[in-house]
């Protein structure tokens, strides 16, 4: 039990670093004049978020939700992808520039 909650709070805390991402990219975009791609932010936030609420349902009605929970490690490795290659897209030259 105590470690759905703990996920839950990492949950969370993505989430956070997600959207503060997103922030960023959207301003950076901006002035890059670049195509809206800090969109998938927010989709990869959702995937985390619909996991952590499967999670926490766990919780409290465990025979409802035992089929479902077998896809949250998979709904967080899509969120986390989507973020990377988006990081990757807008970030990435940071790691071009500093060789």
């Amino acid at each position: 039990m105590s470690g759905e909650v703990l996920w839950a709070v990492v949950g969370i805390s993505l989430i956070f670093a997600l959207y503060t991402l997103a922030r960023f990219s959207e301003k950076l975009g901006c002035a890059l004049h670049m195509k809206p791609y800090y969109m998938v932010y927010y989709v990869a936030s959702l995937f985390i978020f619909i996991d952590v609420q499967i999670k926490l349902w766990s919780v409290l009605m465990p025979e409802v939700t035992i089929a479902a929970s077998q896809w949250c490690n998979a709904l967080t490795a899509i969120g986390m992808t989507l973020a990377l290659a988006t990081t990757v897209k807008y970030w990435g030259w940071l790691l071009r520039t500093s060789r």
